[in-house]
């Protein structure tokens, strides 16, 4: 009986020795949308790389599955002190929107201030979401300008976290 008692202890506590996600990115989607004129960037966390971090610098207990004002202003200045974004020499202006938990992933949602259509963007991008916590993380920047699906790629990691890319309507 006794031994049926410990298995079951041991096998209930499995879940808890499951190993982190070998897979450390951040991905953000910038998109204009002409109908409504808005100009919007969605980051995609996985909220347990994100909490330790933020954890530390605020020094408070966070748990980032739990949406609240406290944790959408904690992320809000994590991503401001670590992306910003120039577009054709326009500083864009972040406006949190939004926050979500899908599964193991925060979902932030911006609006930028800042942005004005044309026939082609410089896109300039300081990147460091992570970069300095995790040494394999890399973070992928993916942008719709044109409202055409054809989306540019901006891949930052390491020693890449300042790229500027010129985009031009397909």
């Amino acid at each position: 009986m006794a031994i049926h008692l410990i298995r079951f202890c041991l096998l209930a506590m499995l879940p808890a020795f499951t190993p982190a996600h070998p897979l450390k990115m951040c991905v953000a989607h910038a998109q204009y949308n002409k109908s409504s004129a808005q100009f919007s960037v969605k980051f995609r966390f996985f909220w347990d790389d994100l909490e330790p971090v933020l954890e530390k610098r605020t020094g408070k207990s966070l748990d980032l599955r739990q949406v609240s004002a406290e944790n959408n202003q904690i992320v809000s200045d994590f991503v401001a002190a670590h992306f910003q974004m120039n577009i054709n020499d326009l500083p864009i202006v972040f406006k949190h929107q939004a926050s979500s938990v899908e599964d193991v992933v925060l979902v932030v949602e911006f609006t930028g201030e800042g942005f004005r259509p044309a026939a082609e963007y410089k896109v300039e991008v300081q990147n460091s979401l992570l970069l300095d916590v995790y040494p394999e993380q890399y973070n992928l920047l993916r942008m719709d300008f044109f409202g055409n699906g054809n989306l540019e790629t901006m891949r930052f990691e390491r020693q890449e976290r300042y790229l500027i890319k010129t985009i031009r309507p397909n």
